[in-house]
């Protein structure tokens, strides 16, 4: 399966898509199921951007604006110094962008062939000063590590679960 159809799966998720939350909520403890259907009372709306060298998703809701970039693996960490630096070059162009509007880079990473709650999220460590709830959202997205050669690195089984996620942007 191509990247594509795990985005679309994340647009659905957070725009309160009743069939796929009901698919994926099956695969989960009672309480985080009833987490995940929190998104079908109060969803968020969001655009799909891909195919362009910005953010694969924009995700809005009262006062959250999530610029989300989407990926997913089959392996439990993602080295953006795969495909000669792109990824890197590409993570810290979204950053600075995301600044300038004092916002920050949100990256959803799904791990296939992983039952339950296979989305992990991440942000990028950065020294701007966030306000509000976006501020807290921030302090509490594990943030990437990074290679002895200086790349960004996520480590799944570091990432903010969804269910966290979510019982976060509720509170």
């Amino acid at each position: 399966m191509n990247g594509s159809i795990y985005e679309r799966e994340l647009v659905n998720i957070l725009s309160g898509n009743e069939k796929t939350i009901e698919k994926i909520g099956k695969n989960m403890d009672p309480l985080s199921r009833d987490t995940l259907y929190t998104l079908m009372e109060k969803p968020f709306y969001v655009a799909r951007a891909a195919g362009s060298f910005g953010a694969d998703l924009v995700a809005l809701r009262d006062d959250f604006s999530l610029v989300i970039e989407v990926k997913s693996s089959e392996r439990d960490q993602l080295t953006f110094s795969e495909a000669s630096g792109n990824k890197q070059d590409q993570a810290l162009k979204l950053h600075n962008k995301c600044i300038l509007s004092g916002l920050f880079i949100t990256y959803a990473y799904r791990l296939k062939n992983f039952k339950g709650d296979f989305w992990r999220f991440f942000s990028i460590e950065s020294n701007y000063k966030y306000t509000g709830k976006m501020r807290g959202l921030y302090e509490i997205l594990p943030k990437q590590d990074i290679t002895k050669s200086g790349n960004f690195i996520l480590r799944w089984s570091n990432g903010l679960p969804l269910i966290k996620f979510i019982e976060y942007i509720n509170s």
